[in-house]
């Protein structure tokens, strides 16, 4: 894509920004939980006080999710190499309130992202977004938080993003996740799948396409919250901006449904940072966590 189509795909505002030295940089921010002033509650307050994990010239973060067990709250995420532009799955232990430098725990040869964690017959296990290496890999955890061995690679050859646990039915767990329109990949479609236990293996049945129109929308940013009425989050960009919003969707059988609450950058303050987009979302007993996306002007961008 040449400059003129990257400043009309982001606007001119945006594109003049990046092409005179600006950088968009991703990261993690998260607050206290306050029960019944959650982001996804009409009453939510603005100026939630928000720390940002800051990013490194080694390193950013995106993608974190946050998992309780051994009373321990750790938030499982995508370390990106700055250098490299891969990504691994690190993990931080936010259990006092504040930051410790995360570490990886499950690093590949391919890029990894959005580390969906999810239990099952008292085991923990994670799928991460692998779809650089088109293919799903299911990690089971063996120690918590930092010890996992692979369980199994399954869907080859099908490069799906996000996966998400969506439901259980007789000890089965099935999954939503997305597949990019192969013209541009800020679309996507739905696609679930499901994972069986038969002969002391584990298994995975394709269920196909659950949506077949590609859309800005159509990409799951995070679990379902199961509270009286389970809602499932979703990422919606725009046509410049990857991951510009939250939406909290009402879950229904086979899709997210109705809309009840949409967080825009602009409903988050506090922060140090002007938002150009959030993405990602997730929530555990004391904490609440957020992907964003902001701009740092880099001098040494034009002589790189």
């Amino acid at each position: 894509m040449n400059i003129i189509k990257k400043m009309k795909r982001l606007g001119l505002k945006l594109g003049f920004q990046k092409m005179v030295g600006y950088e968009a940089i991703f990261s993690c921010a998260f607050c206290e939980r306050e029960p019944g002033r959650e982001l996804y509650h009409s009453n939510f307050r603005k100026e939630k006080n928000f720390q940002v994990l800051p990013h490194s010239e080694k390193y950013w973060y995106a993608d974190p999710l946050l998992w309780e067990k051994d009373r321990k709250e750790v938030v499982f995420l995508e370390r990106v190499d700055r250098r490299t532009g891969r990504g691994c799955i690190a993990c931080a232990d936010i259990s006092e309130g504040f930051w410790r430098e995360p570490v990886a725990v499950i690093e590949e040869p391919f890029h990894m992202s959005f580390p969906m964690c999810f239990e099952w017959q008292n085991e923990l296990y994670m799928i991460p977004e692998t779809e650089m290496d088109q293919a799903l890999h299911l990690y089971r955890c063996v120690e918590f938080p930092y010890q996992w061995e692979e369980a199994g690679i399954y869907m080859k050859g099908w490069s799906l993003v996000d996966s998400v646990l969506w439901s259980q039915n007789d000890g089965n767990m099935q999954f939503l996740a997305s597949e990019y329109d192969p013209k541009d990949d800020f679309y996507t479609r739905y696609h679930a799948y499901e994972l069986q236990r038969a002969d002391g293996q584990i298994k995975c049945r394709d269920l196909g396409r659950i949506s077949d129109k590609y859309t800005l929308r159509s990409r799951m940013a995070g679990p379902v919250i199961e509270d009286k009425v389970p809602l499932a989050i979703v990422q919606r960009s725009t046509p410049g901006i990857y991951g510009y919003s939250i939406q909290f969707c009402k879950k229904e059988e086979y899709l997210p449904g109705k809309v009840v609450k949409e967080i825009l950058p602009s409903d988050l303050t506090g922060m140090g940072h002007k938002l150009l987009g959030v993405h990602t979302y997730s929530r555990s007993s004391h904490y609440e966590m957020l992907d964003i996306q902001y701009l740092i002007y880099n001098k040494d961008k034009w002589r790189k």
